[in-house]
């Protein structure tokens, strides 16, 4: 599977339209293969979705996300997970743990996920 996860800095970015860059991971059955960091500060939001399109991004787990975007990545068969909060390896690593699990997609609510320092 191909995550795509929007950053500022390194954690999740607050809403998708307004990430300077996005992390890549590439998986499978749940363990990382590869990971990057691509920029995307010069992108239009038009051209933001269309990368995820040329990647191959399957999945996306974002922040925020406007309704247009949302709508337009479901159509496209992008997995939209929305409302997550914290640090992205760890976002990624709840995820990834989720799916090993899974019968159910992540919950929707926002929450925080927090690095040992924080628990």
């Amino acid at each position: 599977m191909k995550i795509g996860i929007p950053l500022f800095g390194k954690r999740v970015s607050p809403h998708y339209s307004t990430a300077p860059e996005l992390f890549v991971i590439l998986t499978h059955d749940n363990t990382i293969y590869s990971t990057s960091i691509l920029n995307l500060s010069r992108l239009s939001l038009t051209e933001k979705r269309r990368k995820l399109i040329t990647l191959g991004i399957e999945t996306v787990i974002c922040g925020g996300i406007d309704e247009a975007t949302r709508e337009w990545l479901r159509q496209k068969n992008i997995r939209v997970i929305e409302n997550m909060m914290g640090e992205a390896m760890e976002v990624l690593s709840g995820f990834l743990l989720n799916e090993a699990g899974r019968g159910n997609a992540p919950s929707q609510e926002r929450r925080e996920v927090k690095g040992n320092n924080g628990r």
